[in-house]
C-alpha cells in the first residue's frame, strides 16, 4: 500500500487522503475538511486566514495537534463567537452556555467525521 493516495466520502463528499506506510498513518486533505465543516466556497482561504488569525494570537501548531484536530478546534472558536455576536451574552453563566453550543457544534462535526473515517482525529493528551 506504499504512498497509496485514495479518497474517502464524508457527508458525501470526497476527503483527499494518503496512506504513508513508513509510519502506517492515513493524512487527510484539511482544505477539503474545511470545506465540509464549514460549507465554504473558498475552503484554501478559509483555512489560510485561520491559520494567520491562530499564529497572530501566538498559537501555533503543536506535534501534539494533528491539523484535523486544530481545524476541529479553530471551527469551534468561530461558531462559539458567532453565536455570542448573535446571543449578546450578559453574565459569566451565559457565556459558557454559547460556549458549549460552539463546542457541541464542533463536536458533533468530530463525531461524525470519526465514524466515516474510522478513527479518531484526536491524537493523545493536547496539554
Amino acid at each position: 500500500m506504499k504512498n497509496k493516495k485514495q479518497v474517502t466520502i464524508f457527508e458525501g463528499q470526497k476527503i483527499r487522503r494518503h496512506w504513508d506506510d513508513k509510519i502506517e498513518k492515513w493524512f487527510f486533505s484539511v482544505v477539503d475538511v474545511v470545506e465540509i465543516l464549514t460549507q465554504s466556497d473558498r475552503p484554501r482561504k478559509y483555512w489560510n486566514d485561520l491559520k494567520i488569525k491562530l499564529k497572530a494570537e501566538g498559537s501555533e501548531l503543536s506535534e501534539k495537534i494533528g491539523q484535523l484536530e486544530l481545524v476541529l478546534n479553530m471551527l469551534a472558536e468561530t461558531f462559539t463567537t458567532e453565536i455570542s455576536k448573535k446571543d449578546e451574552p450578559k453574565n459569566f453563566e451565559e457565556n459558557k452556555k454559547v460556549a458549549r453550543k460552539g463546542g457541541a457544534v464542533a463536536g458533533v462535526a468530530r463525531k461524525k467525521l470519526e465514524k466515516s473515517i474510522g478513527r479518531s482525529v484526536v491524537q493523545g493528551e493536547i496539554f
